[in-house]
């Protein structure tokens, strides 16, 4: 069996007194793709902030490939929701991705290696072409994948992609979900999405965060666990665009 990546054990988490986490006990094994659904404000970003050491813990203990979060920060990779870019500012494909690398250089310029890192990791997300063009030049699909090639660009173990979909069209999701699930034959990848009738089809396991989590070793997102997760009936249906419905609740 597979040795747990990241280990989480009795974590509570509070915004200025208000509970936003309570509880929430995990064990994810190598190389699984798990998604993250629950609604909006229901601790899903919260909870990969937790899991980078970029927020700490009320209490609780959480363990990344058997170290605090900081301790291996260097072996995540990272693409936060709703990247910003001044689109005044003239950034080429190839900086964006190089921004990956700054964390290895605190005291010092890049290095050839690093270019050749960057390279690499667009050239792995079939966008090393674009290396020279103005990132605001590039579609929303073709954006996405120049931020993941930044967070692959120190060759991560584990990757979170924090709602990567969120300002893309159908066929790019797609595109894009085949491209992680091609990933994850050699990462441990955690994806935040509203898109589960999409996603069934690529992940191993689901985590259904609503100020607790419940998660499920199993690859489909079935409608028990979109009620679980959304705490509220809900009814999946897809004819042509997939999609999801949430009742009133009280709704009988």
């Amino acid at each position: 069996m597979t040795n747990p990546i990241i280990e989480v054990s009795h974590l509570y988490f509070s915004y200025n007194g208000a509970p936003v986490l309570s509880d929430v006990s995990l064990s994810i094994r190598e190389k699984e793709f798990v998604a993250f659904i629950g609604p909006n404000g229901g601790g899903k970003t919260t909870l990969i902030k937790l899991l980078l050491g970029i927020l700490k813990p009320d209490c609780g203990t959480i363990k990344i490939m058997g170290q605090p979060p900081a301790k291996v920060a260097h072996r995540i990779g990272y693409v936060p929701q709703d990247v910003s870019i001044n689109k005044s500012f003239p950034i080429s494909v190839m900086d964006v991705v190089l921004m990956g690398r700054l964390q290895f250089h605190r005291w010092s310029r890049l290095s050839k290696k690093d270019g050749i890192a960057a390279k690499n990791a667009l050239e792995s997300l079939e966008m090393l072409k674009f290396q020279n063009r103005k990132i605001d030049d590039l579609s929303g699909g073709q954006r996405e994948r120049v931020f993941i090639a930044r967070a692959l660009a120190t060759d991560p173990d584990i990757l979170f992609l924090d709602e990567p979909t969120a300002n893309i069209d159908s066929q790019g999701r797609t595109d894009l979900y085949l491209l992680l699930k091609e990933l994850n034959k050699t990462k441990t990848i955690f994806v935040v999405s509203h898109d589960t009738m999409v996603l069934s089809s690529y992940v191993t396991s689901v985590a259904c965060v609503n100020k607790d989590v419940h998660y499920h070793d199993a690859a489909e997102i079935t409608e028990e666990m979109m009620d679980m997760g959304y705490h509220c009936p809900v009814e999946i249906i897809a004819h042509g665009i997939p999609h999801r419905i949430l009742k009133t609740h009280g709704d009988k």
